[in-house]
């Protein structure tokens, strides 16, 4: 996996939240959902995927999961 971009790192540092779905679309960091719990934010993760997801196929995305005092790149 690549570096995580210091834009995610920059976005994701201020949350007051415990959970956050970032992505990194076009070389711009963006803040797509937050939750304080883990069961909430799966909730959120699932509706968003429905909705959301099949939009950015065709761009230039990668997806970061923060989790409490971790970022993890995934892959869809």
């Amino acid at each position: 996996m690549l570096e995580i971009p210091k834009g995610i790192i920059a976005k994701a540092a201020p949350l007051g939240a415990s959970y956050a779905l970032l992505i990194f679309l076009d070389r711009t960091p963006y803040i797509e959902l937050t939750a304080r719990k883990q069961a909430d934010f799966l909730v959120s993760l699932a509706a968003w995927k429905k909705t959301t997801l099949a939009s950015l196929r065709r761009s230039d995305v990668r997806f970061f999961i923060r989790s409490p005092g971790d970022i993890k790149e995934l892959t869809f």
